[in-house]
């Protein structure tokens, strides 16, 4: 079985080069590095693991929690980070709490005591002390988890009011918007109330509906728009996160609503169901690929010594029309 000394005399280098390379220490030219690795390729050498996490003192792995794994964003998210990790040369332990604090505290367990690099928190079932006492670089995503943790989000201020101008430049009378709980400490909030506000300013009646938590199920999404608007048959607008967008969109057109002419629908995030919608959706994109780079530069920043606490707001945030609003 080859070692790093075989590396070493067949690309020509020192025992010591070659351990910098593959710990990624001190500055190694171009040349240098294609040399050794092609050494290892050719003498098929796999370095110890163990033994470059003892002499770093690093796992190279990564916590993500999330709170449900196949919600479209946080898939969306998962996919940019996972990627972006593994090109700086970590690996990504996902933890899905499926929205449970049990399950969540015994990830946060978990990760302490296979002592990760650093975690990534989507979710937020716990206490705000439960994740300021961990002791490893922790960032949130789209969450609050305390003032010693930073934050990254995109501007939801500035989403809430881009969802609002359709409505408002439409001609709406009564819109109807869906919107998570608010015992999830998030910056998402805020683009809702900017929302209403936005809508009473130009006296557009706003029906603020906040989903329950046994209601966060993406089947129970359609029956839920069709009792609010059985309520309240004179909705003429419709505002909520993509899921429930499209969900809205069916219902209405299954009712033999035209869209947009009898009523607008705008979506929330900009994953896929909202680019292929039939008849295109309008929704507020959320920038996914500027806020991984963001999250991930920001968690490698902290774990080598950076003591960021404050919180990041992205700023590309965009409105994109479709066939669900009028011009």
């Amino acid at each position: 079985m080859p070692n790093i000394k075989d590396v070493a005399a067949l690309a020509n280098v020192s025992v010591t080069t070659v351990s910098r390379v593959l710990n990624k220490r001190g500055y190694i030219s171009q040349e240098t590095y294609k040399k050794v690795y092609d050494a290892m390729k050719q003498l098929d050498y796999q370095p110890n693991q163990l033994a470059r996490n003892l002499y770093s003192q690093r796992t190279y792995f990564i916590g993500l929690l999330v709170p449900d794994i196949s919600h479209p964003f946080f898939a969306e998210m998962a996919h940019r980070i996972e990627t972006l990790l593994f090109d700086h040369g970590y690996k990504v332990i996902l933890c899905n709490t499926q929205k449970n604090d049990t399950r969540e505290q015994n990830y946060l367990n978990m990760l302490r005591q296979n002592k990760v690099d650093g975690a990534i928190v989507g979710t937020h079932m716990l206490e705000v002390s439960d994740y300021e006492k961990l002791t490893l670089p922790v960032v949130g995503m789209d969450v609050f988890l305390g003032d010693s943790i930073p934050t990254v989000c995109a501007n939801h201020i500035r989403g809430g009011k881009l969802a609002a101008k359709p409505f408002i430049a439409g001609g709406a009378h009564t819109v109807l918007q869906i919107k998570g709980n608010h015992d999830i400490k998030c910056p998402a909030w805020t683009r809702h109330s900017v929302f209403v506000s936005e809508l009473h300013e130009h006296n557009i009646r706003c029906i603020d509906y906040e989903l329950k938590e046994e209601e966060f199920i993406r089947s129970e999404y359609y029956g839920i728009i069709q009792k609010l608007v059985e309520q309240h048959p004179e909705v003429d607008g419709f505002f909520s996160t993509d899921t429930v967008a499209v969900n809205a969109l069916k219902y209405f057109l299954e009712q033999g609503k035209r869209i947009p002419q009898d009523v607008m629908i705008v979506g929330y995030d900009g994953i896929d169901a909202a680019k292929t919608s039939y008849p295109s959706l309008s929704y507020v994109e959320q920038p996914f690929d500027k806020l991984a780079e963001v999250i991930v530069d920001t968690l490698l920043r902290k774990i080598n010594g950076e003591g960021i606490t404050e919180n990041i707001t992205v700023e590309d945030i965009r409105f994109i029309e479709g066939n669900s609003t009028r011009n």
